[in-house]
């Protein structure tokens, strides 16, 4: 770690190993997968997919061929596949990687022989729309005549579909895409299918199927309130002054604080480049110790001003680091207050953030 680290993003993989082992408890016979997209959901998949090929996971999902490539010498003989679709773009990467590629339009089934080369059937999943309309074969458009097709067309290791409303358990819509799944899975019975990710296999065995994909639950966020989830990421950001400020002057762009008393301030690294939300300003907090401090003024591009007036002296010097985000104040609460979720903020700490497995 060097002595100018401006920000430490500190990673538990041992919570995210217990995460995943969490997930698989509550999926009974289930395979349980692993999806590691968007670099392990901002906390490197290199590093994650490895802990989880180590603790025995052997099956990982990312969104691109890319980042399937990526993790590849990681996860030893783990079978990789990922949700884009097949282009011919990705031809040579799918071969060089043994990668799984979806199939998400009955027209990239012409791609399937330059694929395999001509040396048998290429392995793929099948990714079937059940009402999202996102990515994925609509389900209406299985057949006998089309499974037909699909099945000489190449190895389709998985049927699979996502869930548009998995963290809502009182939404109708997730009860008619499991119908509409469950008739396209009775139609391929022989190979295995997938519904739940995150909020399915919080859902219920009804939703598990054959195999369950969990992303965001193995970084400790299941999107249904559930014991025995930890929070993997703790964000630590350095001071970088602390100054004296008098009563009636203004924090931070645009003048939004006006200081009503004097104040100590501590300007600290991390802004809205590094993940920090902007609507923090005025109305978050970080911490040091068991104080807390609240964010005054607007969060700028790469820093942030706290207010440290009611700490003892000496509490907090320069180069000493605050803690922006812990499993005690995660990312749920940021999220609430900067009025989006969790996925997002996770995702946006990736940039400038040193990482530091512990």
């Amino acid at each position: 770690m060097a002595i100018f680290d401006r920000l430490i993003a500190e990673i538990n993989l041992n919570a995210i190993v217990s995460n995943w082992r969490r997930c698989h408890d509550l999926s009974g016979q289930s395979t349980t997968a692993a999806v590691v997209k968007a670099d392990g959901y901002g906390h490197g998949a290199n590093a994650v997919a490895a802990a989880l090929y180590a603790a025995g996971c052997r099956v990982f999902f990312t969104a691109s061929a890319d980042e399937a490539a990526l993790i590849r010498p990681h996860v030893g003989d783990a079978r990789i596949g990922y949700f884009d679709g097949l282009f011919a773009g990705d031809l040579d990467v799918i071969r060089e990687y043994d990668l799984i590629p979806s199939i998400n339009d009955p027209q990239q089934m012409e791609l399937l022989p330059r694929l395999s080369g001509g040396t048998g059937l290429a392995e793929t999943m099948l990714q079937l729309d059940t009402g999202m309309n996102r990515l994925g074969i609509d389900w209406r458009w299985l057949t006998p005549d089309t499974v037909e097709k699909c099945l000489q067309s190449s190895h389709i290791s998985l049927i699979y579909s996502h869930l548009s409303s998995a963290d809502d358990p009182d939404s109708a819509i997730s009860k008619t895409q499991l119908d509409r799944f469950k008739d396209a899975a009775a139609m391929m019975p022989d190979i295995p299918a997938s519904l739940a990710a995150s909020g399915g296999i919080l859902r219920g065995g009804d939703f598990h199927f054959d195999m369950v994909r969990p992303g965001i639950a193995l970084y400790g966020y299941p999107p249904i309130p559930a014991n025995g989830f930890t929070p993997a990421l703790t964000l630590k950001a350095r001071v970088l002054q602390i100054r004296q400020a008098k009563a009636g002057e203004y924090v931070g762009y645009n003048a939004t604080h006006q200081l009503t008393r004097d104040t100590v301030l501590a300007t600290i690294a991390g802004g809205y480049a590094d993940g920090i939300r902007r609507q923090l300003g005025n109305q978050g907090h970080v911490r040091h110790n068991a104080l807390s401090a609240p964010i005054l003024g607007r969060v700028s591009m790469d820093t942030h001003v706290i207010d440290i007036t009611d700490w003892p002296e000496g509490m907090l010097g320069m180069l000493d680091y605050v803690t922006i985000l812990s499993p005690d104040h995660d990312a749920d609460v940021m999220a609430l207050l900067s009025d989006t979720i969790c996925y997002d903020i996770l995702t946006s700490i990736r940039l400038r953030a040193t990482r530091a497995y512990v």
